[in-house]
């Protein structure tokens, strides 16, 4: 129990990265490159909140492997600075050149994390960083235990220079955020230099974390706010996603006969009735490995991955359920759509002009094409 007051700002940001993951896991059916940072840059953090305490509990303790615990721990502790900032580093990178080749080709700005670990290797035999003592397990600083901070400062100050250097590319506010986000680290560092059992520096991390999931990553900006299908910039980031990981995978493009006519007879409100029911069938269709989105208007998109049904099953299926509906109006609710399947080496505009063509070219001839 004294562990746990000493330590419960520790167990408290633990709980929130918990809670946090399992809503990012729950809420969130648009993957990204960016989203799969964050989870990356959650673990590293709340390793670093595990082992700082540890290495507090291991000290002095004697009992058969003390001194292996506690010499890992802080082994560990030191090792997993440079391995956040350099993940922290990747992930401003990424929400401002929106290129995940360059990060893995960096490999996640890991350098400093390299060097680290060549330095606690050599701590071994020299204690640079730090030292145990094998007859009371006693932990103490060594002499260069002041160029680690260095180390971290410098990752910190270069995603600094990246932030402001790059700002013009990203809207203003996401500038803040991040400056925000390497901001508290820095400001919790600071903190426990001055007083050491304020267990700060780590901790500030988690705040971070939240304000760039709220901000950046949130599964709010992926709907569109009438019909509650995912939005044009969720269909983008998911195909995003799809070409970088060269998953197998296609799109349905849909646009709905004769809605102008409906809306000029009927009224808005009735048109926005009849997109609402039609999103709800294409969530009831397309409920497993697919992301039915609405680019605008009357106009739908689905990514459709590892085509698993041919797409007259799908389309029987959603005409199905419009029928069985009490509405006469979404009773005669028709489409037309276009298939096309992603090949490599095809970009975004021609899967989506090829689908598009292919869903004109039915409306026009008044049959469903592939």
């Amino acid at each position: 129990m004294e562990y746990l007051v000493q330590f419960q700002l520790n167990v408290f940001a633990l709980l929130i990265l918990a809670v946090l993951f399992i809503i990012m896991r729950a809420r969130a059916k648009v993957e990204s490159f960016g989203k799969k940072l964050l989870r990356m840059i959650m673990a590293a953090t709340a390793a670093a909140i595990v082992l700082e305490p540890l290495t507090w509990i291991f000290d002095k303790k004697l009992f058969p492997g003390a001194y292996f615990l506690e010499y890992a721990t802080n082994f560990m502790l030191f090792l997993i600075g440079p391995i956040l900032g350099g993940l922290l580093l990747s992930y401003v990178d990424y929400h401002h050149l929106k290129t995940p080749s360059r990060i893995y080709k960096k490999g996640f700005y890991q350098h400093m994390s390299v060097i680290t670990l060549l330095i606690l290797l050599i701590n071994f035999f020299y204690p640079l960083y730090f030292q145990v003592e094998t007859s009371t397990n006693r932990y103490s600083s060594g002499d260069f235990k002041d160029l680690h901070y260095f180390v971290l400062a410098g990752l910190y100050i270069y995603m600094l220079v990246f932030v402001m250097k790059n700002r013009g590319k990203v809207p203003s506010y996401v500038s803040s955020i991040f400056i925000l986000f390497f901001a508290l680290p820095i400001v919790g560092m600071v903190v426990q230099l001055f007083e050491s059992q304020l267990y700060f520096s780590w901790t500030a991390n988690v705040l971070g974390i939240l304000v760039a999931y709220t901000f950046l990553e949130s599964h709010s900006t992926e709907q569109d706010a009438l019909t509650k299908l995912y939005n044009r910039q969720s269909y983008e980031m998911r195909l995003q996603h799809l070409m970088e990981t060269k998953r197998p995978f296609g799109v349905v493009v849909i646009d709905l006969n004769g809605f102008k006519q409906i809306n000029d007879q009927y009224g808005h409100q009735k048109g926005d009735d009849l997109l609402i029911e039609f999103s709800r069938v294409l969530r009831k269709v397309f409920n497993q490995d697919a992301l039915p989105a609405r680019l605008g208007g009357d106009e739908f998109i689905v990514i459709i991955e590892e085509k698993w049904k041919s797409t007259e099953t799908y389309v029987e299926e959603i005409s199905r359920f419009l029928k069985r509906s009490n509405d006469p109006l979404v009773r005669d609710l028709s489409f037309c759509y276009g298939y096309q399947c992603f090949s490599e080496g095809m970009s975004k505009e021609e899967l989506y002009t090829t689908a598009d063509e292919k869903m004109y070219k039915s409306k026009r001839t008044s049959k469903n094409v592939l």
